[in-house]
């Protein structure tokens, strides 16, 4: 399979990157920055995901595509700076679903976050007054609109919502619908559940939350 990352250089889109070329996959990914361009193995063009015709160019022969980018801040601390574009998800969004469909290109993963849209309603009165505080809720709205964009395309989609993300060096996961079953997850476990859902085939047209095994 020939797969564009979006967000490879981020650090669930490098797990992914690692996993899926370890499985034989070809890997194509588009980064805004060509210093950061340093994953042995895979086609990389440089650009941004809102210039159209580059998009439409870096689709050309690919089969499916992971979405993994986020609104990034100065640091881990959520109410460090926000450094991204504020509708960078989305922006992005707009212009990939229009050009996949153009390329013939139907499945599409994106990594959102629980909490996100019609999930909102399921998080802990506590998580949700912290994340409206700090900086967090900036990326929670653009996931938001990203998922909008996805939900209504005739893609072959899946909105992936992690719980919250850790490093640990463990890739098992617990696929649920709708209230999480648990607190925490890796970022191997998310690598490992987008790749499991593309050789597999499932959880198209689905929304799933993730959370440890």
């Amino acid at each position: 399979m020939n797969i564009l990352v979006l967000g490879g250089t981020g650090r669930t889109g490098r797990l992914f990157i690692e996993a899926a070329l370890e499985k034989g996959h070809a890997v194509t990914s588009l980064f805004r920055d060509k210093s950061k361009a340093n994953l042995p193995g895979v086609t990389w063009f440089e650009g941004s995901p809102m210039d159209v015709k580059l998009v439409n160019d870096v689709l050309k022969g690919i089969d499916a595509v992971v979405v993994s980018l986020n609104i990034n801040r100065s640091s881990d601390n959520p109410f460090a700076k926000v450094i991204s574009p504020q509708t960078l998800i989305s922006d992005t969004m707009k212009v990939l679903v229009p050009a996949m469909i153009s390329q013939g290109v139907k499945r599409i993963i994106t990594v959102s976050a629980s909490g996100v849209g019609d999930s909102w309603k399921d998080m802990p009165f506590l998580g949700r007054l912290f994340i409206r505080c700090s900086n967090i809720w900036k990326a929670y709205e653009d996931h938001d609109r990203q998922e909008k964009v996805i939900r209504v395309s005739d893609l072959d989609w899946t909105i992936v919502r992690p719980v919250m993300l850790n490093d640990k060096d463990e890739d098992g996961y617990t696929v649920s619908k709708g209230k999480p079953t648990g607190a925490y997850i890796s970022r191997k476990g998310v690598a490992r559940f987008i790749l499991d859902a593309l050789e597999s085939g499932q959880f198209k047209k689905e929304c799933v939350t993730l959370n440890k095994c």
